[in-house]
């Protein structure tokens, strides 16, 4: 297997302090197998699965604080013999067996933990060894060695070319044969495209290729370890090409810690908040389901008690009840919405009531809860999750169900659940998977379940964000007025603040949280502890926790492009067209990427608000205040912070507006911004150019942007009339017809002035051809057309019509022919002039006697039969 920058950079540094001497060789050397032990640790903690006491979460909450190598051996040590062995992963298995197998002499290990032995008696430790020994026994070594040596020693040159060469081959075998070396480790960074860049950091990174072209995959950027199948290493740091890798060194202060290089000596600092909340067990959500089923009208249910002061949602209850009594139809339904906007509330409502209800046609309800926060009043706390894999669901059903067979030899619990969901569990069943986001693969769950679930069994699942299909989706939105007014005159009765909650702040309040009834909750418990009317933005401003809790997971789960949107967004508060954001994030200096595909995916999470201009069909987009305030923060560490600023600053040329203005349309938004474009050309003409590609892609939705960029161009001094007439042009191609005859005028202007006489009669010829031409208009455009050519005779230049100015008359003169019975006698006479000017005298002879007919006294007719009767 090729090794990679996981070893050779750091064979690297060795080789170079090599020269150094001994002294410098030695304490490389310890520096490379200090980096080796915190590889192997942090990898072996990828192996670990989730279980009820978080002891995967615990280790990695010591190691992050650890100051010392000798914690990282001492969490080695009890990850691999302790309590938390039980929980690794089976396709791991082989990988911690590698540390933990006893292996006598002749075994690579065994020589491995002599050798460490051997120098460790030779700076005199004690350090005997049995006749079998395991690997994990070196790192315990190695520690002893270092403290000795490093910490409390001052060694001589002559021990250490002594002791050098055995460190090296020690550390040369650990490289070649330890299991978890001989896996692939890649650094993954997916682009704004959705692609990945994947690095190889030791290997080749095989298994990994295909996230090079696919755009289904969606795993969070960083190092991974494959072990049949992908596992994140969220304690090795390092970047696309990987130039260095940093390791955690301790030092835990303000939810942040350090890393440091030990190839470069590099020290930076890393967010600590995946570890901020206290190890050990969690408490059960509140919302988990009880224990045991019990009866609820004439269906056995375990579900949860519901909470006090429910705000009632007759809408939504009402289209959830009429799909849960649909057994037929959508066997799978989501309620899909932001954390706390009332999804589980919402389920037990109406579930609870229809099983009371005689026209119940569930036999049983099945309630499984995937919640790890739970929003209390008080703020969200973290709890512990009662399902997250398939397993876990499974053992949960038969906990439940408790069938016959259950404690007997070879019982298969998932097998079980699957016959459950194929033909019931003990009749018709209703499935509930609350806070399905939480489970450990929602899209890999959602398909097993959806396999093996047949009618007329029915599944329904709560979940921030979705990214199946199949199912049938009801979005749960922020509450209505009235709603949320019910919400804040309860919430403050309970509170005891109701002489504080004016009418006007009450209404506030709902603008400001978007009726968003958690948000609401603590808005109002801020209040009644400061005991005055605070501003919502300062509330929400500081409060920490809440925001991680509702967004945290959910932008975690966004694509790069989707956070880059959500970012952008959150930095500029204002309800904006969807259009503008794609024209802005599309602008030439970016890199390209599917921003409608971003915007659509922040729909899907529940991250921005829609509103919708039915007249012109686009789309305007704001964030809610709670989610800005979150996205803002994000902005400060992101690596996008330069590019959404640049990107912000254009935005905001198209002017702020609230939700209500999207009645107005898009075109005062884009005029808005052409006449920023004006203003800046006044003073330097060159900034033009970097609003044009913008108003060009608005130009792509919006026809009527190509008009606004050729008259702004027109009104440049020295205009570039070709470049006037392309947008003029683009516009032509994709307006209505009834908008068209304007835009043909003024292209037939400026060919005229540019010359242009087969420009300038095509131009005029489209507008004669449009349906709604009226005999005034064939007027008009035949006399430009006969002028036009009565000057280029005036000037000799009669010659220079083509065949192709010729066949555009003719078509002009073939369509007023066909509306002659509408043509008054002076636009006959302008008919029989353009024959006459194509060579047709007959024919234009003809045209002029049905004129005079209309009107004997017309005098451009008699004129035109006094000169052809000559």
């Amino acid at each position: 297997m090729s090794a990679g920058p996981l070893r050779e950079k750091i064979r690297s540094r060795v080789a170079f302090d090599m020269d150094e001497g001994d002294i410098a060789y030695y304490y490389a050397l310890l520096f490379e197998i200090e980096y080796i032990t915190k590889i192997v640790v942090s990898g072996v903690m990828s192996c670990l699965g989730d279980d009820a006491d978080r002891n995967r979460y615990s280790l990695e909450y010591a190691l992050v604080r650890a100051n010392g190598i000798g914690e990282w051996v001492g969490v080695l040590q009890s990850t691999l013999t302790g309590p938390s062995a039980q929980f690794f992963r089976p396709q791991t298995l082989h990988v911690t067996r590698d540390l933990t197998e006893r292996v006598q002499e002749g075994d690579w290990r065994f020589s491995v933990v002599k050798r460490i032995s051997t120098i460790a008696e030779r700076l005199g430790l004690p350090a005997k060894i049995g006749n079998k020994v395991a690997l994990r026994q070196f790192f315990e070594f190695f520690v002893a060695v270092r403290n000795r040596t490093r910490g409390h020693g001052a060694i001589t040159t002559e021990t250490c070319n002594e002791i050098c060469p055995i460190l090296n081959e020690v550390i040369i075998l650990l490289w070649d044969n330890c299991e978890i070396f001989k896996c692939d480790w890649v650094h993954l960074y997916q682009n704004l495209t959705g692609k990945y860049r994947v690095s190889p950091m030791m290997g080749e990174g095989l298994q990994f290729e295909h996230l090079k072209r696919s755009k289904d995959i969606l795993l969070p950027g960083g190092v991974y370890i494959y072990i049949d199948g992908f596992h994140c290493v969220p304690l090795v740091f390092s970047g696309p090409g990987v130039e260095d890798i940093f390791l955690p060194n301790g030092n835990f202060k303000s939810d942040e810690f350090e890393v440091l290089s030990l190839i470069t000596d590099e020290v930076s600092r890393k967010s600590g908040s995946a570890w901020s909340s206290p190890p050990g067990r969690l408490p059960a959500s509140h919302t988990e389901g009880n224990e045991k089923l019990d009866q609820l009208g004439n269906t056995f249910t375990n579900l949860p008690d519901l909470a006090r002061g429910h705000i009632k949602r007759e809408e939504l209850e009402k289209l959830l009840r009429e799909q849960l009594l649909k057994l037929e139809r959508h066997p799978i339904i989501t309620l899909t919405g932001p954390g706390g906007i009332g999804k589980t509330t919402l389920t037990l409502v109406v579930v609870e009531s229809l099983a009371k209800s005689e026209e119940c046609p569930y036999d049983v309800v099945l309630w499984m809860s995937s919640r790890d926060v739970d929003l209390l009043d008080n703020g969200p706390k973290p709890v512990r999750p009662k399902v997250v894999t398939k397993e876990s669901i499974s053992r949960s059903i038969v906990e439940l169900m408790e069938p016959p067979e259950y404690r007997q030899k070879g019982f298969e619990p998932q097998k079980f659940f699957e016959r459950c969901l194929a033909e019931g569990a003990a009749g018709k069943t209703l499935f509930i998977l609350d806070n399905f986001e939480t489970v450990e693969d929602p899209v890999e769950i959602f398909r097993w379940v959806d396999t093996h679930l047949r009618h007329p069994n029915k599944v329904l699942i709560t979940t921030r964000f979705r990214e199946f299909h199949g199912d049938f989706p009801i979005e749960i939105t922020g509450m209505s007025d009235s709603e949320a007014r019910q919400l804040v005159v309860q919430e403050a009765r309970r509170l005891g603040i109701s002489d504080i909650v004016s009418d006007a702040y009450t209404q506030k309040l709902i603008d400001e949280s978007d009726g968003h009834p958690y948000v609401i909750k603590i808005l109002l418990g801020q209040v009644a502890k400061e005991g005055r009317a605070v501003t919502p933005e300062r509330i929400i401003a500081g409060a920490d926790q809440l925001l991680l809790a509702l967004f945290e997971r959910t932008y975690a789960g966004l694509s790069p492009s989707g956070q880059r949107i959500f970012l952008l967004l959150s930095s500029w508060r204002a309800f904006v067209p969807s259009i503008a954001v794609e024209a802005v994030a599309l602008r030439p200096d970016n890199e390209r990427f599917n921003v409608s595909g971003a915007i659509d995916e922040l729909r899907r999470y529940s991250l921005v608000e829609e509103v919708v201009n039915k007249e012109e069909e686009q789309a305007f987009i704001g964030v809610p205040l709670a989610a800005a305030s979150f996205g803002r923060r994000k902005l400060e560490v992101s690596p996008f912070k330069v590019a959404v600023e640049l990107d912000r600053k254009l935005l905001m040329e198209f002017g702020a507006g609230s939700r209500d203005s999207s009645r107005h349309g898009v075109m005062p938004r884009i005029d808005r911004l052409v006449a920023a474009a004006a203003s800046r050309a006044s003073e330097d003409p060159g900034a033009l150019e970097s609003f044009l590609p913008v108003l060009e892609y608005l130009g792509t939705r919006v026809p009527k942007a190509f008009l606004r960029v050729a008259t702004l161009l027109s009104e440049q001094k020295n205009p570039d009339n070709s470049r006037v007439k392309s947008y003029i042009r683009r516009y032509l191609e994709s307006s209505e017809a009834a908008e068209k005859e304007y835009a043909w005028y003024w292209l037939a202007d400026i060919c005229h002035a540019d010359d242009d006489p087969v420009g300038e009669v095509h131009a005029l010829s489209e507008v004669a051809m449009l349906p709604m031409a009226t005999p005034e208009t064939f007027g008009v455009v035949a006399n430009r057309i006969n002028n036009n050519l009565k000057e280029l005779k005036g000037r000799g230049v009669e010659k220079s019509w083509s065949n192709e100015v010729q066949q555009l008359i003719e078509r002009v003169a073939e369509e007023m022919r066909r509306h002659i019975f509408d043509l008054d006698a002076t636009n006959c006479s302008k008919l029989a002039w353009l024959y006459l000017n194509i060579g047709n005298q007959d024919l234009a002879y003809d045209i002029a006697k049905q004129g005079l007919s209309k009107d004997l006294g017309d005098e451009h007719c008699v004129r035109l039969i006094e000169r052809l009767e000559r």
